[in-house]
């Protein structure tokens, strides 16, 4: 369960921040004025489209890049400060990432063991402590069987969870995950969000997971939606009121929903890949009496009756027979 040691203040600290991209002679802005928060030992999961801003949001919280505007913090570490080294040992010491594409989480040539002992070997951990360390994390994942074996030797799943152990090897408080399951069939992405849940337990993780899933975000104690790089509404489910069908078939939308579509004349349906989307609209005044005077012919003064066209070209007029 997330905790704040008491102080009320967030472990995670968004405020308005901004990234956008420079191509060519046209700017790209990846997000847009991001404000949120997360207190410590939380997991929340971020769902959007793919191109919504998720992994750009994850790459400025890992130090892997810098906002454009705004600010960022992460626990006591503010990240606009750090530069070179420090952003360095920042990510090396506090941060784990687990992502989609195995070949960012592990090296192929190197057997699931010494990939973990790799970021300790880095961190100038003594190869007793690393190799110790090492067995810990495979066991603790369920691959204690398979230390001695590679990355092309394992299921997708299997490599996801030496990935975790990786994440993990030098303690960090943070757990970013970039749609972790992304790769793997439903059965092994249930198995990897179980794990995670358990490890965050066990080792008071703070996460913060990035998917398109919506059943797999259920695993977090919050989900926010991010859309063209602003985040949208908390789809956390009020406890009295939890989302899902009743008896009858109808949707229960918790409160802070409803109140979006509350006063539309029309609510559109629109199922996409990430989810179902609900858009209110507005009817728009029926005009039928008016368009079908429009294609009647009129008469002016001259004798002539004449067609008014819509649509391109001028009015036709011909004599009155």
């Amino acid at each position: 369960m997330p905790s704040n040691n008491g102080s009320g203040k967030p472990y995670i600290d968004c405020k308005h921040v901004v990234k956008a991209y420079s191509v060519g002679d046209h700017e790209i802005v990846a997000l847009r004025g991001i404000d949120f928060t997360m207190q410590r030992g939380e997991m929340v999961a971020i769902v959007g489209p793919s191109g919504a801003g998720k992994s750009s949001l994850l790459n400025l919280l890992g130090g892997l890049d810098t906002p454009t505007a705004g600010q960022l913090r992460a626990g006591d570490v503010n990240l606009l400060d750090l530069k070179g080294r420090a952003r360095a040992e920042y990510r090396l010491r506090q941060v784990g990432f687990v992502w989609q594409q195995v070949d960012r989480n592990l090296l192929a040539h190197r057997s699931a063991l010494r990939n973990v002992t790799l970021p300790m070997m880095m961190a100038g951990l003594g190869r007793r402590a690393r190799s110790q360390r090492a067995r810990e994390l495979l066991d603790a994942v369920g691959m204690s069987e398979h230390a001695h074996k590679r990355p092309p030797q394992l299921s997708g799943g299997q490599q996801q969870r030496v990935a975790v152990a990786v994440a993990l090897a030098n303690h960090p408080d943070l757990l970013l995950a970039d749609e972790p399951t992304g790769a793997l069939d439903r059965q092994s992405a249930e198995q990897i969000m179980e794990l995670i849940a358990d490890l965050r337990a066990r080792y008071g993780l703070t996460i913060l997971m990035a998917t398109h899933d919506m059943e797999l975000a259920a695993y977090a104690d919050r989900t926010l939606t991010l859309r063209d790089g602003a985040l949208g509404q908390d789809l956390t489910a009020a406890e009295e009121s939890p989302p899902g069908l009743d008896e009858e078939g109808r949707i229960r939308l918790p409160p802070a929903v409803r109140a979006h579509l509350d006063d539309a004349a029309r609510i559109a349906v629109e199922v996409r890949p990430e989810g179902v989307l609900l858009r209110p609209e507005q009817a728009s005044e029926d005009d039928t009496d008016g368009l079908l005077q429009d294609m009647l012919p009129r008469h002016n003064g001259a004798g002539k009756r004449w067609w008014p066209f819509r649509r391109g070209g001028s009015a036709r007029e011909e004599a009155h027979q």
